[in-house]
């Protein structure tokens, strides 16, 4: 199941995961949103989740805060796995999309702090996250991801119309048409007329909703990066 994959640092940005995670979950799912300290089962083999979770992410947040430069240079200094960074890289290497979140003021790294697999970090357009516009900025942050299509609404629109449009139907039509009382067949039609009505409705609003988030990934491509 692809999932949206938060990958950052807990001496970095630790705290902002969480409230991210919290603000994500009632939009995509519990399920659907990988932070390693709410989806890794105790017992597992953590190295082996985290990296098959982000191989098949739908798309990857890589928090950034103030100390996320320095923290790089010392884990590169000191030559250990550095599992923040082999997140990324698995995404970055392999296509998955990425989105770097600039928090508490920090700005995009330079390419020059960047290793060689952390390089193509740089192109991908960043979204700033404030704490006094951190609602606006989490709206903005799920249109970029995709807002997902809500099947448990549909189900129950089409639950609704199942049992209204026949006790509906039953009342409506010896008002109108006294004779049809025993003729099923105007019943019939009626009931398939509407229900194509409403798939017609169904289909609209779903490519309304299709072209919607296209639009929003457009948008989010030209954000600002400050």
């Amino acid at each position: 199941m692809h999932s949206v994959f938060l990958s950052y640092r807990k001496s970095d940005t630790g705290l902002e995961a969480s409230r991210l995670a919290q603000c994500l979950q009632p939009v995509f799912g519990r399920r659907i949103v990988f932070r390693d300290v709410d989806s890794i089962v105790p017992g597992s083999d953590w190295q082996a989740v985290l990296k098959g979770e982000v191989a098949r992410a739908k798309v990857v947040l890589v928090l950034i805060g103030p100390a996320w430069v320095s923290e790089l240079a010392s884990r590169l200094e000191r030559r250990d796995v550095d599992y923040h960074r082999v997140e990324m890289a698995i995404a970055l290497a392999q296509g998955i999309p990425v989105i770097p979140i600039l928090l508490r003021d920090a700005a995009p790294p330079p390419t020059s702090s960047l290793p060689d697999d952390l390089a193509p970090l740089i192109e991908h357009q960043a979204i700033t996250m404030r704490d006094e516009s951190w609602s606006e900025d989490v709206d903005r942050l799920v249109d970029a991801i995709g807002r997902p299509y809500r099947w448990d609404l549909l189900a129950l629109r089409a639950v609704i119309a199942l049992v209204a449009a026949p006790i509906a139907l039953w009342w409506l039509v010896p008002q109108f048409a006294p004779d049809q009382d025993a003729n099923y067949t105007l019943l019939r039609w009626v009931l398939v007329f509407l229900w194509s009505l409403y798939a017609l409705v169904e289909l609209t609003m779903g490519y309304r909703r299709y072209r919607q988030r296209q639009r929003s990934s457009v948008a989010a491509n030209h954000t600002d990066r400050t």
